[in-house]
């Protein structure tokens, strides 16, 4: 009954509304008086405007567009190095280079190749927590790598620990192979034969630096000698490079390097099995060297000796004579003349000449021959000039000779420029 009730009022008070809808705009409020005109806001104050481009600034580091930290951690190029010296969020960075290939004598055609294109993505989670990474894009985008991929965690300077996708930290190269930064259009035959980088694999261990002294030692997945490994390059082929691929073996690798004044010295040493559980097959793999750099009033020098054994050669890749003991070095020197021209400026010009030697069948396993082509020497010279520190544009001539009786010595010359973020 009260329902009914409440219904029956409400049906009235609408009908007496429609009914009479004056009432309506009666009770409507009258609208309020035009507002006062507003003074216009006061120019902004010097402390104004030092409080957004703080906050503009914030905002650029916090999505990676600052300015490029030209520092190197470790033995890592500046711009793979960003993510270190930058405060948290996200990092970007990368490199490029293209090349022009002028066969002046020799059987292979000239050619001219995007050669890579790549991109470094860091993320710094927090003070001891930093994530950092290497995507390659190689020949005009024809292959994709990850060349690493890893977190560090910081303890403490001298020990921190590092788990993912790692360069092999062996030679000067391997590491630091951004090309504003080594002499030549191509990356020394060593290190890319006899030390085969870019090198890295999937692994674990620890890094860090004490008492002036930076070391690295990882455990890594070995390398497969079952991938088809050659002559020409040794163990080139047996790089797994993170990608799916067997594990049943494992390597470790220890590097030291320190300072002496303008002198930097180093030296690692590799140790690991690449047969990876096939039968009969251990494929045991030895790899040391050591290195020296050295700059002064514009002078630069580097130099590194290589040894490197491997058991089992003869079974690994039966139709190919594989050394059984490899070895070989170089010598470089260079010398920026804008030092003296016109001291003071950010760029640079280094005429540099490097001499290589390289015997890729030392020893060969009993029962086979030296092959003498695999013994060789390549002349690179040359000239950078960086206009930049970040940018470098590359000329040079090279010549390789090998020992192999009746030999032509194959010349060209080559162009490039490089460049990194």
């Amino acid at each position: 009954m009260r329902t009914v009730i409440k219904i029956l009022l409400v049906t009235a008070a609408l009908t007496a509304l429609f009914l009479h809808p004056r009432a309506l705009a009666e009770e409507t409020p009258a609208a309020p008086p035009a507002a006062a005109p507003v003074a216009p806001p006061a120019p902004a104050t010097q402390e104004d405007v030092r409080a957004l481009a703080e906050e503009l600034r914030r905002l650029k580091l916090e999505i990676g567009l600052r300015d490029v930290e030209y520092q190197s951690f470790g033995s890592m190029g500046p711009a793979a190095s960003k993510v270190y010296f930058a405060p948290r969020g996200l990092s970007l960075g990368g490199y490029g280079e293209t090349v022009y290939r002028n066969q002046i004598r020799g059987a292979s055609a000239d050619e001219s190749d995007l050669l890579r294109l790549v991109l470094y993505v860091g993320y710094r989670f927090s003070d001891r927590l930093v994530f950092n990474s290497e995507v390659e894009f190689e020949h005009g985008g024809a292959e994709t790598a990850v060349e690493f991929a890893y977190l560090d965690y910081r303890f403490t300077e001298a020990l921190q620990v590092r788990v993912g996708n790692l360069l092999v930290p062996v030679g000067m190269t391997n590491e630091l192979h951004e090309p504003p930064f080594f002499h030549g259009v191509l990356r020394p035959d060593l290190e890319r034969n006899l030390i085969p980088a870019t090198w890295n694999e999937n692994g674990l261990g620890l890094h860090g630096r004490i008492s002036g002294v930076r070391y690295q030692a990882y455990l890594l997945n070995g390398l497969d000698a079952g991938n088809g490994l050659s002559a020409s390059s040794w163990l080139r082929n047996g790089r797994t490079g993170g990608n799916t691929s067997r594990a049943r073996t494992l390597a470790g690798v220890l590097a030291l390097a320190g300072e002496l004044g303008p002198v930097s010295l180093g030296g690692s040493i590799y140790r690991g099995r690449a047969g990876q559980g096939d039968p009969g097959v251990d494929a045991d793999v030895t790899l040391g060297e050591v290195h020296a750099r050295a700059a002064w009033r514009g002078l630069e020098a580097r130099a590194i000796y290589a040894i490197g054994t491997l058991s089992d050669a003869a079974l690994v890749e039966p139709g190919q004579v594989l050394g059984a003991r490899v070895r070989g070095g170089y010598v470089e020197v260079a010398c920026d003349v804008l030092t003296w021209l016109a001291p003071g400026g950010e760029g640079a010009l280094l005429p540099f000449v490097r001499y290589e030697a390289m015997d890729l069948n030392d020893q060969v396993p009993d029962g086979q021959a030296r092959n003498p082509a695999r013994d060789t020497t390549v002349i690179t010279a040359g000239l950078t000039w960086r206009p930049l520190p970040t940018v470098a544009l590359k000329a040079d001539w090279q010549r390789r000779d090998s020992q192999a009786p009746a030999a032509t010595a194959v010349e060209q010359l080559n162009l490039g420029v490089g460049f990194a973020f």
